[in-house]
């Protein structure tokens, strides 16, 4: 289900594992949110990209298996 953030309110909990889109793109991408609650946070490769939770148009939760765990 996508989430549209529109208030701080309508974030997930901090550390949860998301797919977000930055506002003006159509790309989604696979990250999480960081211990802080701050920020959401994308590792392509090793490289970490911040995007504060403002620049954040809509999210998904990603739902983790229990065998990976």
């Amino acid at each position: 289900m996508k989430v549209k953030i529109v208030t701080k309110e309508d974030l997930p909990k901090p550390g949860s594992s998301v797919k977000f889109r930055i506002k003006n793109t159509h790309q989604w991408r696979p990250g999480y949110r960081d211990a802080e609650g701050s920020d959401f946070i994308e590792a392509p490769r090793g490289i970490i990209y911040r995007y504060s939770w403002n620049q954040i148009d809509e999210y998904m939760l990603v739902e983790i298996p229990e065998e990976n765990l």
